[in-house]
């Protein structure tokens, strides 16, 4: 699922505390080692030698945004190649330490001679825990509407739902509310309704997303079951050029199917270490086409989101941040939004209306100079999702029934890292106040309320040139209290370990193993019941393994993983089964990946192969809930081509989903599909960039892998849209 690097034979990333195993710093300035990159972004190409040979970077990102870097090869020391790659860009560098370097601007040229040390390079980017990483100009290259097309070039990372709404992420077969979830740095708790999405997310604000999937370090936080997914969105630096203080943009999309439109724009700027970024994105239209030339009912756009954010950074690398952000989607659904009907069970109307809100207020403060033993960082954060159903009763047309569902999560981080000559290493406490709340006129409300605190320490370190270590602990002790008001005390102890083995220049092996105590997951609150008893509630804990190879020669990269989730004691209650109903749930897979890195061209495959199964049977998408969905095989492929001459850009994927009859014996089996898009890009100035997009150009009626309810006769799915002709423009200034 991640890009794969040729090993130097440095020291690599920033690494973590020696504990008498890790060996000396090789000296930069007499280590050549073999370095193949081709002409691509400054910013980009700075990164990418910070992984390859373990240089660590600071000072102002900015400086490089917007700049080209020549292609390097060769035999080169670090500090040749870094020379080499801002060779003309009006940046040069200074050594801080052996590894260590900081970018600052070459004397007349544009920007500040002295800048604060703020890291580019981090332990996280050489993570053998990280198993997705996608930075900002991935999430550009993309230009995803939803979070469905964001990833769609992860073969192991499944979307399913045809709208935002409805739209639950999949990692390795791990649903999202299996895993620690975070918003820059907040703490999310969004388990409202089975039928909607759980963390609604416009991708446009995101300047990175990164996932561990099953094997998550102690300092991504409490409750990693199946894994960590932190996503963080944009700074005023990933807009603004160097030079610049002020800018902004709009954006405009339209899509031929369902004649939707969506619109936004942004205004940012920083002076004398201030900065302020706002930010505004707005869907609308009407119902798509699937691809058998039906239209989709109650599928309308109507996704609204805003994003503010202010920040303070002076000379000492302290930065201040305060970000708001509020999501929402308000439209008539299907009566339940993740598929379009039932043909038994209770009657109930065709629709009704779901006002979907997601809202975070987060603060950050961080000193991070990349040496010594003193660098903080605090984060205080409120996060909160409501949900409000209203529907006209069919016994009843003049009434009106309103359920309102939210989840609140109150969180606070506090940790330090310490850089040492021997690595990294990062110990904190954080604590979390997570409620879930269910309301309906006349009756009292409902609330299931958890609180936790937890201290942890994550290692990171290599020993000599051919092993990278990341390894921790944590400990947590929960607070849960029930409808009853019962309360109920329990503690648990989490740990994880991660290695990256050097086999030689091309080939590296990786194994990890975490055993993870998550304490009582709250119950969705649309099931929440006052009757409940508590009396034999269980905390839910799993173990996670994963061992795989990878290897890069040259331009080419491969990989293959194997991995497995283990879960003891999933909560899975029910309205009339009871609070304290529990189920195992065992998720086994693999991914293949095979792809080629040029200077004006890519191209990736991926197969990734899941089986999940509850209580030892194969798991279905109705009794898998909040957990894992049957999946299956699953193919993506996706290439761009950029041409030398003139800035435009040629790019296509498409995913192919095999038959699935693992759950035939439900009645129905989960069909294969082929899905396609295409799209051209033509940057035609710095401030104009277009974009002519085909999505599904074959239009392929079906409907997506993930998606609930294929298994089942009863069950009408939503399928997914029909080709749509999409041409957006940005305008910067």
């Amino acid at each position: 699922m991640s890009k794969t690097v040729q090993r130097s034979p440095l020291y690599a990333a920033i690494l973590s505390l020696g504990l008498g195993l890790a060996t000396p710093i090789v000296s930069l300035a007499d280590s050549a080692v073999t370095i193949n990159m081709p002409a691509q972004d400054l910013d980009q190409a700075v990164l990418d030698l910070a992984e390859q040979t373990g240089l660590i970077i600071g000072g102002d990102a900015a400086l490089l945004r917007g700049k080209q870097a020549p292609a390097i090869s060769g035999q080169l020391t670090p500090e040749q190649a870094l020379r080499q790659l801002l060779q003309g860009s009006g940046v040069d560098f200074q050594f801080t330490g052996k590894a260590q370097v900081k970018l600052v601007a070459v004397p007349d040229s544009a920007g500040p001679t002295t800048l604060p040390p703020v890291k580019i390079s981090a332990a996280a980017i050489n993570s053998p825990q990280t198993s997705l990483d996608y930075g900002r100009d991935d999430i550009d290259a993309v230009q995803p509407r939803d979070i469905k097309e964001l990833f769609k070039k992860d073969a192991a990372v499944a979307v399913g739902g045809s709208i935002p709404v409805n739209q639950k992420v999949y990692v390795r077969g791990v649903e999202e509310t299996a895993m620690a979830v975070t918003i820059d740095g907040g703490r999310q708790n969004n388990k409202v309704f089975h039928h909607n999405a759980t963390n609604l997310i416009d991708p446009s604000l995101l300047k990175a997303v990164r996932a561990s999937a099953g094997v998550a370090p102690a300092d991504d936080g409490p409750g990693a079951i199946g894994g960590s997914l932190v996503y963080e969105t944009v700074d005023v630096a990933d807009l603004l050029d160097p030079e610049d203080n002020f800018g902004g943009f709009v954006d405009g999309r339209y899509g031929s199917n369902g004649d939707q439109l969506t619109t936004g724009g942004s205004v940012y700027g920083r002076n004398g270490g201030f900065e302020a970024l706002a930010y505004l994105n707005h869907s609308n239209g009407d119902d798509y086409e699937d691809g058998e030339g039906d239209t989709v009912r109650f599928t309308e756009p109507g996704l609204l989101s805003r994003l503010m954010k202010v920040a303070y950074e002076n000379d000492q690398s302290d930065r201040f941040e305060l970000t708001m952000e509020n999501v929402n989607d308000e439209s008539q659904r299907p009566y339940r939004a993740n598929f379009v009907g039932l043909s038994a069970g209770r009657p109930v109307p065709e629709s009704r209306i779901y006002d979907l809100s997601r809202e975070n207020l987060t603060f950050n403060y961080s000193r991070d100079t990349a040496q010594g033993l003193w660098n903080p960082s605090v984060t205080i954060a409120k996060g909160e999702t409501e949900l409000e159903t209203r529907e006209v009763p069919l016994a009843d047309p003049t009434a009106l029934i309103v359920y309102t569902g939210i989840t609140d999560s109150q969180s606070a981080t506090f940790k330090n890292t310490f850089y040492t000559g021997f690595g990294e290493v990062v110990a904190g406490l954080d604590h979390y106040d997570d409620s879930a709340v269910f309301q309906y006129e006349g009756d009292p409300d409902l609330e299931e309320q958890a609180e936790n605190i937890g201290a942890f320490i994550q290692f990171r370190q290599t020993i000599g040139e051919k092993l990278d270590l990341s390894y921790g602990l944590r400990h947590d002790r929960q607070e849960f209290t029930g409808t009853d008001g019962s309360s109920h005390d329990d503690s648990g102890t989490s740990g994880n370990i991660a290695a990256d083995y050097y086999i030689n220049d091309v080939l590296t092996a990786k194994a990890a193993y975490a055993h993870v105590w998550g304490g009582v997951a709250l119950a969705e609150n649309f099931i929440l019941n006052g009757a409940w008893t508590y009396d034999d509630v269980k905390a839910v804990e799993a173990d996670n393994y994963s061992v795989g190879l990878r290897t890069q020669l040259e331009q080419v990269f491969a990989e293959a993983t194997m991995y497995k989730t283990d879960i003891e004691n999933g909560r899975t209650p029910s309205y009339d089964g009871g609070a304290n109903l529990t189920s195992d749930f065992k998720i086994d897979g693999y991914d293949l990946v095979l792809g080629y890195l040029g200077e004006r061209s890519e191209f990736t495959i991926k197969y990734a192969n899941i089986e999940s199964e509850m209580d030892g049977v194969v798991a279905s998408s109705y009794d898998g809930n909040y957990f894992t969905i049957p999946l299956g095989e699953i193919i993506t492929v996706s290439g761009s081509y950029h041409f030398d001459k003139v800035p435009v850009t040629l790019g296509a994927d498409a995913e192919h989903a095999l038959e699935n009859d693992d759950l035939e014996s439900n009645g129905a089996k989960q069909d294969s599909y082929t899905v396609v898009n295409a799209y051209l890009n033509y940057a035609v100035s710095e401030a104009l960039n277009l974009r002519l997009s085909i999505d599904n150009l074959t239009n392929e009626g079906y409907t997506d892998r993930a998606s609930y309810g294929q298994e089942f006769t009863t069950v009408k799915t939503l399928l997914e849209p029909g080709r749509s002709i999409m041409v957006s423009a940005r305008y910067s200034f």
